[in-house]
């Protein structure tokens, strides 16, 4: 097949080598003026797939910067959060320190005072949000990591109970780096080293052997029941004697003397150990006895059989309670009884084999108060509002005070590790920002505009095209005359 050459051959082949002129012009042009030689996939395949692969790494390593700045934030925050903490627990003990020394409970009530505030900043402290988070609830951030209420039971502790979770919440930066962010208050603020029950008190009680799970402190309220009387002498209890017998103990424990001086039954005297002598006669029907240790019982002398002189045995039962009197338990005389707090079932374990008399003892748990339990133990402690003596009321600040040590440096601790954690942090994110020049810079050779060059080409193709124009004009201008010279 032959082609013969027309004049509108020509004009369509000089139309078509001019358009693609034009456009590798336009497209020069473009990119010296964006300063980008990559806008289309077409432009350059290979350079333009490895200008995407650069760009998502690119976009990566922007979204780990903006994650190192928010985890930097919320470290730092935290860490001047638990640094004021120390400040506050160093100035607790120091308040302690000065209640022991303190010479009057006025001086220890302007003390109390003070902890006051201070445990009402540590509170602010634990609850404190960074964007609508709370640092310290672990990875239930939008739990609120402890609820503050008083105790049921008049002496028991603080109700100071955590609701966020026991595992710290970490913020992940790229796939193999990870830093803990929302701390567990439970890992700061809690003590896990649960010690052997204090007993405070004269009752006789003492700490039993067993498993014990109630926290911080409760009242040991021992009670009288009953008192039995050996048969033979005819002594009976007293009409007040259930209510207001203060001696407590097993068969063999107190011994009663009656002499019988009248012979008839009528008039005597009575003896309650080593007490004082008392008189009585017939018509007693609530007589009180004391011993030496002033333990009283409530006797019934109407029916003291005739003539009787000698010692009499008996018993005096009783209750124990930990819950405020809501339940009560009998005791046993053992080496350890089981008490429930009803309120909270939880238990403890009393040794009541030296329970010699009724009262109010009072129950330390040491190693379960939280920070905030101790912190209000400390502020009952400097009010004495349990009514030590001044020796007890000194051990038990004493208690408090390593308890607050314990703490600071529990505080320390985890404030050395996060201190640790925004060190690490500093040095991914300089590893992070050297990574990202470095993948700019590479997309930026790839999509970068070669100026000279593109200058260059862009010249060449301005020539072809007036070139073509040229040839195309002349081409245009021939005649049949031109042909047949």
């Amino acid at each position: 097949m032959f082609y013969r050459t027309t004049a509108q051959s020509n004009s369509q082949t000089a139309i078509r080598f001019a358009a693609q002129y034009n456009q590798q012009i336009t497209n020069y042009q473009l990119h010296l003026t964006s300063g980008v030689r990559l806008h289309r996939p077409s432009d350059d395949p290979i350079a333009f797939r490895q200008a995407n692969a650069l760009t998502t790494q690119l976009g990566q390593l922007e979204n780990d910067t903006s994650t190192i700045s928010d985890i930097s934030l919320k470290l730092n925050s935290s860490s001047s959060l638990l640094q004021s903490s120390s400040e506050l627990i160093s100035r607790a003990s120091a308040l302690g320190q000065q209640g022991i020394q303190a010479s009057s409970q006025a001086e220890r009530n302007a003390l109390a005072v003070e902890v006051e505030g201070l445990f009402s900043s540590l509170k602010n402290i634990a609850l404190t949000q960074t964007g609508g988070t709370y640092l310290y609830s672990g990875t239930r951030t939008k739990q609120p990591p402890y609820e503050f209420s008083e105790p049921e039971v008049a002496g028991a502790t603080l109700n100071a109970q955590y609701l966020g979770s026991r595992e710290n919440s970490q913020s992940h930066i790229g796939s193999a780096t990870s830093v803990d962010t929302y701390y567990s208050g439970d890992q700061i603020f809690a003590n896990k080293n649960r010690q052997d029950v204090v007993v405070i008190g004269t009752t006789g009680a003492k700490n039993g052997a067993g498993t014990d799970n109630m926290i911080g402190r409760a009242t040991l309220l021992v009670k009288h029941s009953v008192t039995n009387y050996e048969a033979g002498s005819g002594i009976q209890a007293g009409v007040s004697s259930a209510d207001k017998d203060t001696v407590l103990g097993q068969l063999g424990d107190n011994e009663l003397t009656i002499a019988d001086t009248s012979g008839t039954g009528d008039f005597g005297t009575v003896q309650l150990n080593n007490g004082d002598v008392v008189q009585w006669q017939r018509s007693d029907d609530d007589l009180v006895v004391s011993d030496s240790n002033g333990r009283k019982l409530f006797l019934d002398t109407g029916s003291i059989t005739a003539g009787f002189n000698g010692t009499v045995q008996f018993s005096s039962d009783g209750t124990l309670s930990v819950d405020g009197g809501l339940t009560e338990v009998a005791i046993d005389f053992s080496s350890s009884q089981t008490v429930t707090d009803s309120t909270s079932a939880t238990q403890t374990h009393i040794d009541t084999r030296e329970i010699k008399q009724v009262g109010d003892d009072s129950l330390e748990f040491p190693g379960t108060s939280n920070l905030f339990q101790v912190f209000h133990e400390l502020i009952s402690d400097l009010r004495n509002d349990r009514g030590l003596d001044n020796v007890g009321a000194a051990e038990s600040l004493e208690r408090r005070l390593s308890e607050l040590g314990e703490y600071s440096n529990q505080v320390l601790d985890v404030l050395g590790q996060q201190s640790a954690s925004a060190q690490s942090l500093q040095e991914v994110e300089i590893r992070v920002q050297t990574l990202q020049l470095e993948v700019e810079t590479q997309i930026s050779n790839i999509q970068g505009t070669d100026i000279p060059e593109t200058v260059l080409r862009l010249r060449n193709e301005q020539t072809l095209l007036e070139f073509t124009y040229a040839v195309s004009a002349q081409i245009a201008s021939s005649t049949i005359l031109d042909f047949l010279r």
